[in-house]
């Protein structure tokens, strides 16, 4: 499994908690991609920012075509203007 360093930005969004073998409850959708977030570390606390805009950094692995990211630390964007880019 290849594991590699990223940075995300998008919204946080959740996700049927049922339906992820790593218990992801959260996920952040950059550029129609999701990236489920691992209920570790700094992850938790993404819990509580549905809907908010984030940039995050941390560790993409890749398990059957859904992409996972561990992260390491993050900050809530004020405005979206990083949408235009």
């Amino acid at each position: 499994m290849n594991k590699t360093l990223m940075t995300v930005k998008g919204y946080v969004t959740a996700i049927p908690r049922s339906v992820d073998a790593r218990q992801a409850r959260v996920a952040i959708v950059q550029d129609d991609v999701e990236y489920r977030i691992v209920p570790r570390g700094a992850g938790v606390d993404l819990d509580d920012e549905v809907s908010v805009p984030v940039e995050v950094t941390g560790i993409l692995e890749e398990e059957d075509g859904t992409k996972y990211l561990t992260v390491r630390g993050y900050k809530i964007l004020e405005d979206d203007s990083w949408l235009e880019e």
